[in-house]
């Protein structure tokens, strides 16, 4: 891979993340945020969800880096009542088809939540891809997220311009020193 192709990449991947997070051009007082909660039963079930799409491995998933705790900050603060109504529907139909499998979404077994998750999803249901794109951006903006996913260089170095990549190698967030 050429520096171009990984700078491009690194763009169309850095540009698909920040899609519909609005919430990023937000002031600090939104007038508009909706006036809906997340409750505790909600909380467990985004967990859940969260942990499905990024599942602990030798890696912390979505739970351990609490996904849920930052979604439901900004469920609260940032989105409108209608984006929260579409976040609320899109957690309710997951929940729903669960409960068609057998139990709820939090006691099915793991792969039985990946089967629920795939059935339910859907990229032009703005809840369930508000629902996706947050989960996404709260865990690749934790420590732990950014840690495990990225090879993260918090110390400033001297430039250097190229450095060597194979494929899987991860990518360098920071500077490479």
């Amino acid at each position: 891979m050429n520096r171009r192709d990984l700078i491009k990449n690194i763009a169309l991947v850095s540009g698909g993340l920040f899609v519909g997070s609005n919430f990023l051009l937000t002031s600090c007082k939104n007038d508009h945020a909706g006036s809906q909660k997340l409750d505790q039963s909600m909380l467990a079930l985004l967990s859940e969800i969260a942990e499905t799409i990024i599942p602990e491995t030798d890696t912390p998933g979505a739970k351990s880096v609490g996904v849920a705790a930052f979604v439901d900050k900004i469920f609260q603060d940032i989105y409108t009542d209608e984006e929260q109504k579409a976040f609320l529907e899109a957690l309710n139909k997951i929940e729903t088809k669960a409960k068609t499998m057998g139990d709820t979404f939090a006691k099915l077994t793991t792969d039985k939540k990946a089967a629920v998750f795939n059935a339910v999803k859907n990229k032009e249901d703005k809840g369930f891809l508000a629902m996706y794109q947050i989960i996404l951006f709260a865990y690749l903006t934790s420590e732990k997220g950014l840690k495990a996913t990225f090879n993260y260089v918090p110390i400033p170095g001297k430039f250097q311009g190229d450095i060597p990549y194979k494929k899987g190698d991860k990518a360098y967030v920071g500077l490479q020193g």
